[in-house]
């Protein structure tokens, strides 16, 4: 005869509930690594209290004068407004003599006869160009300039990148943050990809009616031997090239001038390493998108400082924008960041020695948005 289980999941169900009233009384809690939070059993219909003003008595303004046959009102005083910054100035130098930006000031007065070149490090708020791109746009309207800078052979959020249209396949990646070697140096933007069997990258300017053609292409890699490189211009020219043997960092022009697509291989690989395109012209500003999804800025002291110092050698920076921090916030500890200032006071003395001739800017974080149930 079968048994009636029916009671069995009632005292089941009772004891379920009430472990979760129970837990709904503890407050949040964290174990190891792993955050705890708070259960609320009632939070999908609860309704949300809405804030309150208080009511503010009138006060009568008008004011009568016995000896003058007037009649004055008296305004009530405005409520100042604490703006972050007075007069709109919202950059804090903290050198000795207030000169961080002054060389980088002094070069884009001077943009309409060579470069001005930007290194943007970040996180994932820069990732895809968001913001980085805005940046850039806005100052080659004011100052000139035709390109996206430096861009990595391949990048996760390529589909997502509005400035130039980038696709590629059979490339092994190594990073700050992934895959890392000691036979593979990074490059500038915290990069390095080794090409597979059948690798290809190619590139187009972006849907812009401005921006139809690159003006001038180049090519960043190191090469133990010589190498040969294939690419094709605009789906009609093909050039084969052999790339000469390279211990540290090298840049070559490539044969793309007014170039609508790129598309280039390496045939047989060997012992290169590709780091990424330049895509430039002679004069006008040009800010390279160095993010980096899930640093937090202090693995930047890992990079090699012959690497970046040669990539400087090229492109010659004149400020170096450093946006982080954002990944070190946690829920349970927001009041002491003393380990993360040490590390990252580091890591800015040390691009002060890497680039000596660049400005640094340190931007300051954004809120943080935290789903409480």
């Amino acid at each position: 005869m079968p048994v009636n289980q029916l009671q069995k999941s009632f005292w089941l169900l009772l004891m379920v509930i009430g472990a979760l009233l129970i837990s709904s009384l503890m407050p949040a809690f964290k174990v190891g690594s792993i955050d705890i939070k708070k259960a609320d059993l009632l939070a999908d219909i609860k309704i949300d209290p809405q804030p309150v003003l208080a009511e503010v008595p009138l006060v009568d303004s008008i004011k009568t004068d016995s000896v003058v046959d007037s009649v004055i009102q008296v305004k009530p005083e405005p409520i100042a407004e604490a703006f972050p910054c007075p007069d709109k100035n919202c950059l804090q130098d903290f050198s000795p003599n207030k000169s961080t930006l002054k060389n980088f000031f002094r070069a884009l007065r001077q943009s309409n006869r060579k470069q001005v070149r930007i290194a943007f490090y970040g996180d994932s708020f820069i990732e895809g160009d968001v913001l980085c791109g805005s940046f850039r746009d806005t100052l080659q309207g004011l100052y000139g300039g035709r390109g996206v800078g430096f861009v990595p052979i391949a990048s996760e959020v390529a589909q997502y990148r509005t400035s130039i249209q980038h696709t590629y396949s059979n490339w092994e990646g190594y990073s700050l943050v992934g895959k890392q070697s000691p036979q593979v140096t990074l490059g500038i933007s915290g990069h390095a990809f080794i090409p597979l069997p059948e690798n290809e990258a190619e590139f187009k300017p972006p849907r812009r009616p401005a921006n139809k053609k690159f003006d001038r292409i180049s090519l960043f890699y190191k090469s133990e031997n010589e190498t040969p490189l294939h690419y094709v211009v605009n789906d009609t020219i093909s050039v084969n090239d052999t790339l000469p043997a390279s211990q540290l960092a090298n840049q070559v022009t490539l044969q793309a001038d007014q170039a609508a697509v790129i598309k280039l291989s390496f045939p047989n690989p060997d012992s290169v390493i590709a780091y990424g395109l330049n895509f430039d012209a002679e004069t006008g500003v040009y800010v390279d998108n160095l993010a980096m999804r899930g640093n937090s800025g202090i693995g930047l002291y890992g990079l090699d400082t012959t690497s970046l110092k040669q990539f400087d050698h090229y492109l010659n920076y004149n400020l170096i924008l450093l946006q982080y921090g954002l990944n070190v916030v946690t829920e349970t500890d927001s009041t002491d960041y003393t380990w993360y200032e040490t590390r990252m006071v580091k890591v800015v003395n040390r691009i002060k020695t890497v680039f000596p001739n660049a400005g640094i800017v340190l931007i300051g974080i954004s809120d943080r948005a935290v789903k409480q149930r």
